[in-house]
């Protein structure tokens, strides 16, 4: 049963301000689980350095717990997907302000029954935890897990978000990061 899980996530979606305005555009959670397969390259984002096309790319399904958590591919067989984002700032463990801010990107996803949806990312945040022990407060990310969410665009609909949790720290740990949480729609 996901219900406290999914409790969990759309407290974690409401608590956030940044997200709070497309929390009601969410109409379901698409689980989705994945990899981190670019980390970007140098660039300027309104002036300031910046991080551009770090891509993220996976198919659907997480663990079916209740806390959730990666699962491995090929998931549930449903779809895949892809994300890219430009950001500013830097990953790194810190605590309960996000380290990274998201400004800009594009994503899609590819159900198997060959339908799509594709959009941009608006904006968004990665608040990583203090250290590999601990968590995000008020996230339902594992010990060491970024909380990753951003706001979404779907192309000829609404605006929601997308919201999960990353491991990518400390550097060179997880091969190739993994990432899992939920598109909402």
């Amino acid at each position: 049963m996901r219900f406290p899980l999914i409790t969990r996530i759309l407290f974690s979606i409401m608590a956030s301000s940044t997200l709070f305005c497309c929390a009601a555009a969410a109409q379901n959670l698409t689980p989705v689980s994945g990899y981190e397969i670019y980390l970007g390259h140098n660039c300027r984002i309104q002036g300031s350095p910046g991080t551009c096309g770090t891509t993220f790319t996976g198919w659907t399904g997480i663990q079916p717990t209740d806390t959730g958590g990666f699962l491995p591919f090929p998931g549930t067989g449903q779809g895949v997907w892809s994300l890219q984002i430009n950001y500013i700032g830097k990953p790194a463990f810190g605590g309960t302000t996000p380290q990274v801010t998201v400004i800009g990107g594009k994503w899609s996803f590819l159900y198997s029954n060959g339908t799509t949806k594709q959009g941009t990312v608006l904006n968004g945040s990665v608040t990583w935890p203090t250290d590999e022990t601990s968590t995000v407060p008020n996230s339902f990310c594992h010990a060491g897990e970024a909380l990753a969410q951003a706001n979404i665009t779907v192309a000829g609909g609404q605006p929601t978000v997308v919201v999960g949790c990353l491991h990518d720290l400390p550097a060179g740990s997880v091969i190739p990061p993994t990432v899992w949480g939920f598109f909402g729609f």
